[in-house]
């Protein structure tokens, strides 16, 4: 699914958008997540993934044009999200704007 969100939101998988950190970051607007998963279910048979994401997004100047495609494709979804307020980090010379949200996955089984 967050592959979905982030290419239908305009960012390219491993170029501007990558799970956990890009050892050289490109120069524009990119996102790095962490996607955790809880799997689960009843009767010994775990089909349930629940999934914790968290899409930072970084731009060295504001992007309202990324950001607000972004937070599209999370609303077409349906998606309950916390959107953190942008930060400056001085010392990486970016700003960070954090996105959090989960959903469910259901596994097909017996």
């Amino acid at each position: 699914m967050v592959d979905d969100i982030l290419t239908a939101a305009g960012f390219i998988k491993n170029k501007t958008y990558r799970e956990t950190q890009f050892l050289k970051p490109p120069f524009e607007t990119y996102v790095v997540y962490t996607d955790t998963i809880e799997r689960r279910g009843g009767d010994f048979i775990n089909l349930t993934k629940a999934h914790d994401v968290s899409l930072e997004m970084y731009e060295y100047a504001p992007d309202p044009e990324k950001e607000a495609a972004l937070e599209e494709q999370l609303d077409l979804l349906g998606l309950k999200y916390t959107k953190q307020p942008r930060y400056r980090i001085e010392s990486e010379q970016l700003y960070q704007i954090i996105y959090d949200f989960s959903y469910i996955e259901k596994q097909k089984g017996a």
